[in-house]
Parts: structure tokens; C-alpha cells; sequence
């Protein structure tokens, strides 16, 4: 079951958030890398609606889900269209359940329950696991964004419109 995140939510999703730092550092990826996501994001992103789990009878997944994204509207490269989108930012699984389409089916309920007819991502061009994911759901790589941030800046974009 896919849901909205609660306060009651944020051990696991922290705990989730560590698991993802880890497999990032792992291939050498400077991504996430200075505690981030922080407790405070995490808790702006529940008061805002934006946080969602995957939960059967743990959390296992979390995403956060936006409406905008202000450092899209520059890309090194060409969107596949300008349809009104959905971004998700801060996608991550527990490790325990890496690898059994989790990421997928967070990705789907945005297209399936959040009403997107456009989605863009962005992720680190160290990042294989999320890039080959991306491409195996049918998004296709759009350009690079940069982020606003003074080092580790440069992101890979995808789009997928349906």
C-alpha cells in the first residue's frame, strides 16, 4: 500500500534515508552524502503532503512528490514536452527490499493516483541503479540540470510523458 507519510512515519523513514546513503556511498556516488535527507526536510515534506511510503506491513519505500521544480527550468539539453509534470525527489528503499520493484511501483502511483500526464527526475550520473530504472520504466534522458548547490551540482534528467 502506497500513502501518505505521518509524523508517527519518520523513524522508518530516516532509518530507510541511512540505508540509501550507504548503497549510494557504496559505488562511490558523493549523492546524499552530508545527511541528507535531513529530519527537517523530511518533516516539511510530510507537512506538505509530499512524502509518501510504501508500506506492507513495514515501511519499506519512500518518495516525495512536487508539483514544480525551480532548477528545471534551465537543462543543458531539451524536455519532451512542456505538459504540466510531477518531479519526485528523494526516492529511496529500505535495504532489505532492494530490488523487488519498489522504486517501480512508486513511480507508477504517481503516473496511476496523482493524476500526472508528465513526470520528470533527476539523479547523479553515478546513480546506474536509478538510471537503468528509469529507462526500463520508459523515461527517457532529457539533458542536465544543475542543482542549487556550490559543489556536486551536475544532474542527469529524464522525462516520461503518457
Amino acid at each position: 500500500m502506497i500513502r501518505l507519510a505521518k509524523p508517527s512515519d519518520l523513524e522508518h523513514i530516516m532509518a530507510i534515508y541511512k540505508d540509501a546513503r550507504e548503497f549510494i556511498a557504496s559505488y562511490g556516488s558523493p549523492q546524499w552524502q552530508n545527511i541528507y535527507p535531513s529530519v527537517e526536510i523530511a518533516l516539511k515534506d510530510i507537512q506538505s503532503n509530499a512524502l509518501f511510503v510504501y508500506e506492507e506491513e513495514e515501511i519499506l519505500g519512500v518518495m516525495s512528490v512536487f508539483d514544480y521544480e525551480s532548477t528545471y527550468e534551465f537543462i543543458e539539453g531539451k524536455w519532451l514536452s512542456n505538459k504540466p509534470y510531477k518531479v519526485i525527489h528523494r526516492i529511496a528503499t529500505k535495504a532489505s527490499s532492494r530490488g523487488k520493484g519498489i522504486s517501480a511501483k512508486l513511480i507508477n502511483y504517481v503516473f496511476e493516483h496523482l493524476n500526472a500526464q508528465s513526470m520528470r527526475i533527476d539523479t547523479h550520473k553515478l546513480n546506474l541503479p536509478m538510471q537503468n530504472l528509469l529507462i526500463k520504466l520508459g523515461f527517457e534522458y532529457c539533458g542536465i540540470i544543475y542543482l542549487n548547490q556550490i559543489e556536486d551540482k551536475e544532474r542527469l534528467a529524464y522525462q516520461k510523458d503518457i
